[in-house]
């Protein structure tokens, strides 16, 4: 009798291997646009093979979310300058579809046909260990995993990457800060099966050190170098990190979350449910029970890449947290969205979003004469001194009138003040300086209805993963 487990991952084994009809359509549509791709640079004279790589190439895609990554390697010798210049407008005009341009380490298009995701990836075409951009590897990467996956180890990769997938902790974008692809499959053919690396991961304790070519269990003297919790040696660069993108949140979700599916199995692992749309007063209800106060910073912007304006929030998110923990606000937790258009926010949990009029400090210990002399002079019958000083045990202790008693008021100081060191990236320096607006209570509910808001709000409000679940 199969075990609770297993017979999950027989469930799950149906929806995620693709059919025969998905892999005929997969492999028209590659053939055609790696042609289409191949004429347009030949008639250009840009020179360069384009070919097929990522998850498709290596056959661990997951049936129904396929998506194709077309390569064009070019020789050493071309200017990196000239892809964007003249290779991907060139590519864009040529192609019968909305482009969007992206950027991770360099830039690419992605555009959609049928409802499959293109990305377009320009490369260097280099000997294995003289790259020149980051992308110069994947092709290597395609080879290698052709060569070592097998039919069951394909298998066992999909699964990963749908469980990963469902606990939203696979993608090595900025916005994901998750597990990628290669990393995945690196992953499988260390510990050879999905329910071992589940295994093996719920035992996990930094630093985690895995290499292919050397035994399972080993370590290296190399593991510090690389300054990461996870370190997984990539199999065709023995000097890069493959998990070096993976989040410490996202890795000990995944540790977590593995925990849990050996515990208490169940398919919402791999297919959360869809959020159920909620009502105003629904929202409403939820801020009103909370135990602490919940503010929103939301701002407009102008569009920029989403590799970008990820890396931009994400620092706004900590320059603000940090701002209002050194002005006693207390911040809890704190998530980023955005509709990766033109609105973004911070959702910040605090003690309170209000503090007293009045501010207690404490001076140096009585026995420091020279110090606590200084601090009974600067104080005492100062403008800001509300009551005191007076002796509390071995200290001289001062009220002092607080200048900032809101988030509100915080921000719009900070804004205009530099000396309380809110840090805002340049991209979206003036934006955020412009129309920075701080929501609270009922007023957040403005914002309902803006794409993905209500399913980051709700989850914010929840603070739980979706995964976790009460035990049977």
């Amino acid at each position: 009798m199969p075990t609770p487990i297993q017979t999950v991952l027989d469930q799950i084994a149906k929806r995620v291997v693709p059919s025969e009809a998905e892999r005929r359509r997969m492999s028209k549509l590659a053939e055609k646009l790696r042609g289409q791709v191949q004429n347009i640079l030949d008639q250009e004279g840009f020179g360069g093979k384009v070919s097929i790589q990522g998850s498709y190439a290596r056959d661990t895609w997951l049936s129904g979310e396929a998506d194709l990554d077309i390569f064009t390697g070019f020789p050493p010798s071309m200017d990196r300058q000239d892809w964007t210049e003249k290779v991907l407008p060139a590519i864009r005009r040529g192609i019968e579809a909305k482009t969007v341009d992206r950027y991770a380490e360099h830039p690419y298009l992605e555009f959609h046909i049928e409802g499959i995701r293109i990305n377009v990836v320009p490369c260097y075409s280099v000997e294995k260990g003289r790259w020149k951009s980051a992308t110069d590897r994947t092709p290597y990467h395609t080879e290698y995993m052709r060569e070592h996956l097998t039919p069951e180890t394909r298998f066992e990769a999909r699964l990963l990457k749908r469980f990963l997938k469902g606990i939203r902790s696979y993608g090595a974008e900025i916005r994901v800060g998750g597990f990628s692809g290669m990393l995945v499959e690196t992953l499988i053919l260390h510990y050879q099966s999905f329910l071992e690396t589940l295994m093996q991961a719920s035992t996990w304790k930094p630093v985690i050190f895995l290499d292919l070519r050397k035994l399972p269990g080993s370590q290296d003297s190399r593991a510090q170098e690389f300054e990461s919790p996870l370190v997984v040696v990539d199999p065709v660069d023995p000097n890069r990190n493959l998990a070096a993108a993976v989040r410490d949140d996202k890795l000990w979700e995944f540790v977590a979350a593995s925990r849990e599916l050996q515990k208490n199995p169940g398919t919402w692992y791999f297919f959360p449910p869809k959020l159920i749309s909620r009502t105003k007063a629904h929202f409403a209800k939820l801020l009103e029970h909370q135990d602490r106060d919940v503010v929103v910073v939301f701002f407009e912007h102008a569009r920029i890449v989403s590799d970008v304006l990820w890396g931009q929030l994400l620092k706004i998110e900590r320059s603000l947290t940090e701002l209002m923990a050194r002005q006693d606000f207390h911040p809890i937790r704190s998530k980023v969205w955005s509709d990766e258009r033109r609105s973004s926010a911070v959702l910040v949990e605090l003690d309170s979003s209000s503090l007293p009029g009045v501010q207690m400090r404490q001076g140096p210990p009585l026995s420091r004469m020279d110090d606590s002399q200084g601090f009974l002079s600067r104080h005492l019958n100062a403008r800001g001194t509300v009551r005191g000083p007076w002796i509390e045990v071995d200290r001289w202790v001062v009220d002092k009138k607080r200048r900032i008693l809101t988030i509100e008021q915080l921000v719009t100081e900070a804004l205009k003040d530099p000396k309380l060191g809110l840090s805002v990236p340049e991209q979206l320096n003036h934006s955020f300086h412009q129309n920075a607006t701080v929501l609270e209570k009922m007023k957040i509910l403005t914002l309902l209805g803006r794409e993905g808001f209500d399913q980051a709000l709700l989850e914010f409000l929840a603070a739980k993963p979706a995964w976790l679940k009460t035990r049977h």
